[in-house]
């Protein structure tokens, strides 16, 4: 008798590799499933954190400290890792897949494909912000943080990483400012006491920021209504927006404000042995954190082993 079964490069290519990436590919690979991770930037957003207080297990640590043990971990049971850029995912007549790669040049096929990218940094849309990108305008406080000792800077949101960003901030700079455009914040309110600790922090509410200006350099932000602001830095944290680019080419449902739409497996409706994981999604009702990302890797990863088991 000849053996029909499609022979692939791996049971599972997981697109991503930070929390729901990494948590996917240890549960895929103690599944025995052959397992593939590819990413850019390893620990995704969770490695951009400061300090995570809210992971079970741990008081506080760094993020890159917690998605590198996630990495370790994965790589430990036998998880292959690839640093690239995905630049198409097409699906063959043999209901497999085929996941190109930008710099290698290499086609990779698959049984099963998780993406767990997760999300992009939201633009302000300010006059001047692409311009003083990288020279006084950053999207990332643990990133470039350092670049901007001893100045005087800005952090533009309300959120948990706004906040978090202005505290880690505080500590390097003699003055932060943070803009929020509101008259109140929407951080947890545990941030929000934390923030009032600080001396050096002066929180601006009601306040958009409308443009970047400066010489060669970042030197003033002006907000909306004509008020000027000198900075030597500004960070911008207002939010993220989902990485589903690739998936373009497929039918596939996602909500108004981009996020795909997956069912109780992860899986995405109308295509077979496609899944997605972490803050891409539309799954755990949106609240974006480690924990919600670690659950819907490991629940992408059941579902890819029981599909998988009937190829």
């Amino acid at each position: 008798m000849t053996d029909t079964k499609t022979t692939t490069d791996y049971d599972a290519i997981i697109i991503g590799s930070g929390a729901a990436g990494y948590t996917a590919a240890l549960y895929a690979v103690r599944y025995k499933l052959k397992t593939l991770v590819i990413g850019l930037q390893e620990g995704g957003q969770g490695a951009l954190a400061h300090d995570i207080e809210n992971y079970p297990g741990f008081v506080s640590i760094k993020g890159v400290d917690l998605m590198n043990k996630f990495k370790e971990s994965a790589v430990a049971y036998g998880t292959e890792t690839k640093m690239d850029e995905v630049n198409k995912i097409e699906k063959n007549a043999d209901n497999t897949y085929s996941i190109s790669l930008t710099y290698s040049g290499e086609t990779l096929t698959a049984k099963t494909v998780l993406l767990a990218l997760g999300t992009k940094n939201r633009k302000l849309g300010a006059i001047g912000e692409d311009k003083f990108y990288g020279k006084g305008v950053t999207y990332c406080a643990t990133c470039d943080g350092m670049f901007f000792k001893e100045k005087t800077v800005g952090i533009v949101g309300a959120g948990d990483s706004a906040v978090t960003a202005a505290i880690y901030m505080a500590d390097l700079c003699p003055k932060v400012y943070l803009f929020v455009r509101k008259d109140k914040m929407r951080a947890e309110p545990i941030w929000q006491e934390k923030l009032q600790e600080k001396d050096n922090i002066e929180v601006v509410y009601n306040t958009s920021i409308g443009e970047f200006a400066g010489d060669t350099k970042l030197e003033k932000v002006i907000s909306t209504d004509g008020k000027e602001f000198t900075l030597d830095g500004c960070f911008i944290e207002i939010g993220a927006d989902p990485n589903t680019a690739l998936l373009d080419s497929f039918n596939i449902e996602k909500d108004n404000h981009g996020y795909i739409v997956v069912d109780k497996e992860q899986a995405l409706p109308n295509n077979a042995g496609f899944f997605s994981a972490g803050d891409v999604t539309t799954g755990s009702n949106h609240f974006h954190q480690v924990a919600t990302a670690v659950g819907e890797g490991a629940v992408a990863a059941n579902s890819m082993f029981n599909y998988v088991s009937k190829f």
